[in-house]
């Protein structure tokens, strides 16, 4: 936002020179970008009157200015310039002077005739093209009204004035305006704004006369104001108004169309002039676009538009895009008479869809986008009126068709000052706050000792909670000043809950045994648990259904990761992967009746390529023990689905079933295309998270050696193993350190009905080498017991 130094102290002087100005807005929260004074006070540049212009006699493209300049005698300017005629006032470089850029002008021949300086651009003057008058862009200054000849011309254009931009957030769109920033000022240096005069003279017709109403039909239209001017003439803004647009960085246009511009400037609501006299059957409609219409914009481009749009029209069709820019039909131009200016406001969203999806970008849309109160839409409609009655172009007709202007309703917010000095760690007083606010416009009163109550200002859309206010009161006391404190706090020290503790632990465990983990989607589809056999009673079937799913493959929460666990074996199969060892630790779902689904933090492990049942019980069991759960048991189970008989087991833990795992059946193995074994183990651990103990003790190694042995068994084949090692350990007498089972054998030699188990025990004592005869006796007792059992030594 460029803020003209001169503009600004129309409504607040300021004593502050500019260095402090910048500085002290900055630390309430403005931002200074940037400062530039296109000229400095140029003595020499001064402003002449045409006393008389006449052809060069040797130069045809040449022209003799023979200018006042307020001295005793005229000057001779030669110039090339076609622009310029007797009676302009026009802006000249006098000889002797040096510009800005080092530029020295002197005397120069000119065939002949001497040019005692020369005139100049605004281009030349360090102005933008974007800004200058069209008219004047391929031609000298020519100033606009009478001046005193003499007179330095930065004085007159105002060139030598800073203008401050500023960084505007977009929670603040009060800021996109002259008077928001002279706001702004005004409370940084303790001050008040002096407001502009919206009172204006007018007739005594009737704007229903001229104008047959507004129409709103668009839910997107919160607010619209329409007042009538007539017998308008269309000419060039007075020279003080081009400055203030000019150095705004808006290009002069005419006097109407720069009223309007003025105004948002000033105000930062936007405004649009049509010319009455070609709105068709005399009334506006604000309606939303109808899919495939079209619109030629001010810009002169035609608009395709979507439905949805909002639209201004008159009784036969679109002449505006409602927010963003007008309409080539209705313009304002030369011709026009009767002007309707219109003063609404606009949903902030539907302005910001439609300028993206059109690549059309101004500075009415650039000031919708971020939100303005309806009510300032009267008070621009007012302002505009009093400037085309000062400048005496054209007549007020009275009255004004208001809508929408009483649904905004008013605003207010507490503020504790006992919070604002804990948050701030100052020691502000209530009369302290209590100022600060009433200079930002705020009307507050006092509720109590700690508690203040303020009413929002209508322009501030940003403020809506307690901290909104604390950041008020505190930026212009100056964040600059608040000195770093160690922050006071009751919460206690943050640290990982014990599930993702658990979690992490298991991650890092099965990752060093070698295990992928996979991420999975929690949502399958019901079908997974037909091609796992999974029959119509079982509790896996009893689903949480999603009711907008993205298709029924993704229809259901999850009840086990199985089926998502088989679909990565056999995607990485047809990859061309022979040895897969994977983990997922995520949630199951389980439906309950009445409230929200139960989430059961589940441990599911897949083997593939050359591993045994066995591999994935003694990685499961090395894994757990390392995380802090010893005494898992397992039970044979021959009715579980997806699994061999005979090759699966339930895991228990504190005798309380928590899982399951086995050699995946043939028939799933072919529905997955899995064409050598698999084997899959899932754990709910949400059974057991609260029993683990992350505690680890570590026993001394013994310092003796070791006596191993192998044994060979023979038991029916329903004997669990753990029975075995169960009557091993028990029996033992505190030798046996170790049992492993290596080998299970059924065939020839072997009895029907029995197998044969082969196991290796180390006999070790803690304290002393072990003689073969103690290992014998332990031995002899631990045969003894396994035979009382049915189990015999296979001979």
């Amino acid at each position: 936002m460029l803020v003209p130094l001169i503009w600004q102290k129309d409504y607040i002087k300021l004593d502050e020179d500019l260095k402090t100005i910048t500085d002290r807005l900055s630390e309430t929260g403005s931002h200074v970008e940037e400062v530039k004074i296109h000229t400095s006070d140029l003595d020499g540049v001064v402003v002449g009157k045409v006393l008389d212009q006449n052809k060069h006699p040797s130069a045809d493209r040449l022209n003799v200015l023979t200018i006042d300049i307020g001295k005793d005698t005229p000057i001779t300017i030669i110039t090339n310039a076609t622009n310029t005629k007797k009676g302009d006032y026009l802006p000249v470089i006098t000889s002797g002077t040096k510009l800005d850029d080092d530029t020295f002008i002197d005397d120069h021949d000119f065939f002949g005739i001497i040019s005692q300086g020369m005139l100049t651009a605004y281009s030349e003057l360090s102005y933008d093209d974007s800004v200058v008058p069209k008219k004047l862009k391929d031609g000298v200054l020519v100033l606009e009204g009478e001046f005193e000849v003499g007179s330095r011309l930065s004085d007159v254009i105002y060139s030598n004035t800073p203008v401050i931009e500023y960084e505007i957030t977009p929670n603040r769109p009060d800021c996109l305006s002259i008077l928001g920033m002279a706001r702004e000022s005004a409370a940084s240096f303790g001050k008040k704004i002096t407001y502009p005069s919206i009172d204006y003279d007018h007739n005594d017709e009737d704007i229903t006369d001229y104008f047959d109403g507004v129409d709103i039909e668009s839910p997107n239209c919160n607010a619209f104001v329409a007042r009538v001017a007539t017998n308008i003439e269309v000419k060039t803004s007075p020279q003080w108004l081009q400055n203030y647009l000019i150095l705004a960085g808006m290009r002069p246009i005419n006097n109407i169309v720069d009223i309007t511009n003025f105004v948002m400037l000033e105000t930062g609501q936007p405004l649009h002039a049509y010319d009455l006299d070609k709105l068709r059957d005399n009334k506006i409609i604000v309606r939303d676009s109808k899919d495939s219409e079209t619109l030629k914009t001010l810009d002169g481009n035609d608009r395709n538009l979507d439905e949805g749009m909002v639209l201004i029209c008159d009784g036969q069709g679109p002449i505006g895009l409602a927010g963003i820019m007008g309409g080539m039909d209705s313009e304002v131009t030369e011709e026009t008479t009767n002007i309707l200016l219109e003063a609404a406001n606009f949903d902030s969203s539907s302005i910001r869809s439609t300028s993206k999806k059109l690549g059309l970008r101004s500075e009415a849309s650039n000031r919708f986008e971020k939100g303005l109160s309806p009510q300032l839409a009267d008070f621009a409609s007012s302002r505009a009126m009093k400037l085309i009655n000062d400048l005496k172009a054209g007549t007020i007709i009275g009255g004004a068709i208001k809508i929408g202007l009483d649904q905004e309703e008013e605003k207010y917010v507490d503020l504790r000052i006992s919070r604002l000095n804990m948050l701030t760690g100052l020691e502000l007083t209530m009369d302290y706050a209590i100022k600060n606010l009433e200079l930002l416009e705020f009307e507050v009163q006092k509720l109590d000792e700690d508690t203040l109550r303020a009413k929002v200002p209508y322009f501030r859309s940003d403020i809506e909670i307690e901290a909104d206010l604390i950041e008020e009161v505190v930026r212009l006391y100056g964040m600059g000043k608040i000195e770093s404190k160690p922050l006071r706090s009751s919460l206690q020290r943050g640290e990982r809950s014990k599930r993702r503790l658990l979690r992490d632990d298991l991650r890092e465990k099965l990752v060093g045994q070698k295990f992928s983990e996979l991420a999975t989607y929690s949502f399958i589809s019901p079908r997974e648990f037909d091609r796992l056999g999974v029959k119509e009673d079982r509790k896996l079937r009893d689903f949480v259904k999603l009711i907008n799913p993205l298709g029924e493959d993704y229809s259901v929460m999850r009840t086990s990761q199985v089926p998502s666990m088989l679909d990565v074996i056999s995607k990485n199969i047809k990859y061309g992967q022979k040895d897969m060892s994977f983990f997922e630790l995520d949630r199951t779902f389980e439906r309950v009746e009445g409230g929200l689904p139960k989430e059961n933090l589940t441990l599911t492990m897949g083997l593939y390529g050359s591993y045994s049942f066995y591999d994935m019980k003694d990685f499961f069991r090395e894994v757990m023990a390392n995380v802090g759960f010893d005494g898992f048991t397992y039970k044979a189970n021959t009715e579980t689905f997806a699994f061999h008989k005979g090759r699966c087991a339930d895991i228990y833990y504190d005798d309380q079933k928590i899982g399951m795992m086995g050699d995946i059946s043939y028939e799933i193995r072919d529905e997955y295309d899995i064409e050598k074994g698999a084997i899959i183990l899932e754990v709910n651990l949400a059974l057991i998270e609260e029993k683990r103990n992350p505690q680890k003790k570590y026993k001394e190694i013994s310092r003796f050696p070791a006596i191993e042995r192998d044994y060979s068994l023979v038991c029916d084949r329903d004997v669990e193993s753990a029975v075995i090692e169960k009557i091993i350990i028990e029996n033992s007498e505190g030798l046996v350190g170790d049992v492993k089972l290596f080998d299970i054998y059924t065939g020839e030699h072997i009895e029907e009905g029995k197998k044969s188990v082969s196991y290796k025990l180390s006999y070790r004592s803690k304290d002393r080498t072990l003689k073969d005869k103690e290992a014998n006796k332990v031995e002899a007792n631990i045969i003894e017991k396994l035979k009382e059992a049915g189990i015999e030594l296979r001979s």
